[in-house]
């Protein structure tokens, strides 16, 4: 048996399940076990995309206060150790046995993290009982806050494999620490089906949803805060400084500033920001991401992998500044992404208006990041089919 475990009912789901049709159609059984109420989310139907598929719940109800099951912020020197409390008492009498109980007939688990509570503690009770597990990369790689101060980086915790989805993730996984025999380069599986121009419609139909009549500014928000760049008030002071430097620039252009958040974000928070605005703001969160591109005519981000979403709809990209940080990971660097300067945002965002994505230079940068694009599925079930071979 093979088990996925997921805790984000998006982004997870929308990677695993392509794997699982995979094994489906080879005959290998597989399930689902869900994390995503320990995070204030509710498991999706998983029937709909996969008929007859097993979903166990590790949490039979929604957590009021997921922040026990979310990656470590930057809050007070007390908070950290209170959630740390808390989380420890939660695995010990509860979470750990459940997952052990869970897992029983399981021959290889798949997880997208092996670091951030409770995958860190999940790793280490499945090595214990010599249970092989492999990472399916989640997001973007580059080095984080928070994994310096743990001192126990993504992608090194033991996994039987690692599944990249390119060679610069590679790369870095090798740099962390990771064995190198155990680095597999399969691409991201959430991609294998996406076109782009089938989600035009879907795209004009969300804008006019809105009532906008040109193609929007994109702010791709996302969790900077738990990475440990920021906290969480400064991440909202970097989107209200962003929202009064862009206005004349947005003004000018007869456009919106469409705002897609993280479903761990605070919509009421960025609302209360947006309503401030002298130009207009939607703040989105449930819509699907592809929709959103669809209808956008630039896209800004902040450290997220929905830069390279971005980039392979064909949108220009521009990456804001975070202070004391400069742009991070390598967008820019690359040459595929304007930089942001909060001392002279509009300057930049008037160039990103007013640029076009130079195809073959986008080409290259995504196929670096993000390999073997409709074959990602496959090479991600040979390897779970050769592991659960040899386990």
């Amino acid at each position: 048996m093979v088990t996925f475990v997921f805790s984000n009912p998006r982004h997870h789901v929308d990677m695993m399940v392509p794997v699982a049709r995979e094994l489906a159609e080879r005959g290998v059984p597989f399930e689902f076990v869900s994390l995503a109420e320990l995070r204030g989310f509710s498991a999706p139907d998983l029937g709909t995309q996969l008929p007859g598929t097993t979903l166990k719940r590790a949490v039979p109800y929604l957590r009021k206060d997921p922040a026990a099951g979310a990656g470590v912020g930057t809050g007070s020197t007390s908070g950290a150790i209170a959630r740390r409390l808390a989380r420890r008492a939660l695995w010990t009498a509860a979470l750990g046995p459940r997952l052990r109980w869970l897992l029983r007939r399981s021959d290889l688990v798949v997880v997208p993290n092996d670091v951030a509570y409770p995958y860190d503690r999940l790793a280490h009770t499945l090595r214990a009982l010599h249970r092989p597990f492999v990472l399916l990369q989640e997001g973007i790689r580059f080095p984080l806050p928070t994994e310096k101060s743990a001192g126990l980086p993504y992608g090194s915790n033991g996994a039987a494999a690692v599944c990249a989805w390119g060679e610069a993730s590679a790369d870095h996984f090798r740099s962390v620490g990771a064995a190198r025999a155990t680095i597999r380069i399969t691409g991201n599986p959430r991609f294998d089906g996406v076109d782009p121009r089938a989600w035009t419609e879907r795209g004009t139909e969300l804008r006019n949803k809105l009532g906008i009549a040109r193609e929007p500014l994109l702010y791709l928000s996302n969790t900077i805060d738990d990475m440990g760049f920021c906290t969480t008030a400064e991440k909202m002071q970097l989107f209200e400084r962003f929202l009064a430097a862009a206005a004349p620039v947005v003004a000018a252009e007869q456009r919106t500033v469409v705002v897609k958040l993280h479903p761990r974000e605070d919509r009421a928070a960025f609302e209360a920001i947006a309503a401030r605005a002298s130009v207009p703001v939607a703040v989105l969160v449930d819509e699907p991401l592809f929709a959103v591109l669809a209808m956008g005519r630039a896209a800004v981000v902040l450290a997220s992998t929905v830069g390279l979403e971005a980039l392979a709809f064909g949108l220009p990209l521009a990456v804001l500044e975070i202070p004391g940080h400069g742009q991070l990971f390598e967008y820019v660097a690359h040459e595929v992404a304007v930089p942001l300067w909060l001392d002279r945002l509009a300057g930049g965002l008037t160039a990103l208006l007013a640029t076009q994505p130079d195809a073959g230079r986008v080409a290259r940068f995504l196929e670096r990041h993000m390999a073997h694009r409709g074959f990602a599925s496959r090479r991600i079930a040979d390897t779970l089919v050769e592991l659960r071979g040899n386990a």
